[in-house]
């Protein structure tokens, strides 16, 4: 009876102790922190965009939150944007060389290459020294034709990074500028491969496979670059030069108008879109690019040639006429505009001439003269005489 108590008791106990840790692993699962919503990359830039905006309007560490919003503007391309904060940041402090080696970079991509040249050289005059500032150096002495130094930049920068994507593309650059294009797509290929948000590598990669007449190999990086940059206006234009060198003048026309939509002022697009139209005689798609360079290019005078020579074509000679003659007014001797109004002159003096052919016929032209005219009368036809066969007639009768 005392053991069946004891036994009882002991039961219970360790019931309540198993119950006691449940409650408190259950407690302690409860308040447990959740796991963090993952975000992608752009929102975490929005997310820190508006963060620095705040602290930058309550002027809090002005001089570090430029330049933190810089560096941001620049990852998601927003160079203006970029360009404004790191200006506001070297203001604040002149003799920081990292907010000149992100100017230096910011002016490349806006196609400075001689302000970016004069940032990074600054950089380095206030002993920076990192593998991006001898990239930097040795991409713009690439550019600028000087390519010893951009080799001797180009060495310093793999002796500190090895690995880096840009190296292999500035080191492509240097290969098929002194005339080596295959060792250059191979580079350019490695670049893709270290670097794959390298814009740039993919661009030239199209451009030197389409030289090259290797179609195939230029569909398949501008295919992969698309698929990884959506609103690249240089991509559809790239994939444009692909089937127009190939003969296939829609599909092309339609990649140069998908590169206009995202980028309404891109020239070359606008440009190259007009030639392939007149091409293939497609004037009226011509006539929108062309009156858009105008705006663009208002000097321009084959541009201004075109469009006269587009309405030519579409028989809209008074408009043709204007362009020619705006073009003459520049240039008097200009050929093509001269042509184009000879062959205009040419045009409606015959379109004169076949009206006066119809209106203008001599009197005795237009009405007959009966008396001129000699009628053959037509004779009856006449019988057939058959010979009678006298037996026949014989049997008959």
């Amino acid at each position: 009876m005392y053991l069946n108590k004891h036994l009882l008791k002991t039961i219970v106990f360790f019931s309540f102790l198993l119950l006691l840790w449940s409650c408190q692993n259950e407690k302690k699962y409860d308040t447990k922190i959740p796991p963090t919503i993952k975000k992608s990359k752009e929102q975490w830039q929005t997310v820190a965009i508006k963060y620095l905006n705040e602290l930058i309007e309550n002027g809090v560490d002005l001089e570090s939150n430029y330049f933190k919003r810089a560096r941001l503007y620049f990852e998601m391309e927003n160079y203006q944007e970029a360009l404004t904060d790191v200006n506001n940041a070297i203001q604040e402090n002149e003799n920081e060389g990292t907010y000149f080696l992100l100017r230096g970079k910011i002016n490349l991509e806006l196609k400075n290459v001689d302000v970016a040249l004069a940032d990074a050289e600054r950089a380095e005059a206030l002993v920076q020294t990192s593998p991006d500032l001898y990239i930097l150096l040795a991409d713009i002495y690439q550019m600028k034709k000087s390519f010893g130094k951009s080799a001797a930049y180009l060495n310093q920068a793999v002796k500190m990074d090895p690995y880096s994507g840009s190296i292999y593309y500035v080191r492509a650059m240097l290969l098929t500028n002194q005339g080596d294009t295959i060792s250059g797509i191979n580079n350019l290929k490695e670049a893709i491969h270290l670097n794959p948000r390298l814009v740039r590598a993919y661009e030239k990669a199209t451009e030197l496979n389409i030289a090259l007449k290797n179609i195939p190999e230029a569909l398949k990086i501008n295919n992969l670059a698309l698929n990884r940059f959506e609103d690249r206006s240089e991509l559809f234009y790239e994939r444009a030069e692909i089937y127009r060198t190939i003969s296939s003048y829609d599909t092309a026309i339609i990649n140069y108008r998908k590169a206009i939509k995202i980028d309404p002022d891109y020239q070359k697009a606008h440009l190259k879109l007009a030639h392939t139209a007149i091409a293939i005689k497609a004037y009226h798609l011509a006539i929108g690019s062309l009156n858009r360079l105008m705006v663009l290019k208002k000097e321009d005078i084959p541009t201004i040639n075109l469009l006269g020579y587009a309405y030519e074509k579409l028989g809209d000679f008074e408009k043709a006429k204007s362009y020619y003659s705006i073009t003459l007014e520049k240039a008097p001797m200009n050929e093509d505009a001269r042509y184009g109004m000879y062959r205009i002159k040419q045009r409606e003096n015959a379109y004169l001439e076949g009206l006066n052919e119809i209106h203008q016929l001599p009197e005795n032209d237009r009405l007959l003269d009966t008396t001129r005219v000699h009628l053959n009368i037509i004779q009856p036809r006449g019988t057939t005489k058959l010979k009678i066969d006298t037996l026949i007639k014989a049997k008959i009768e």
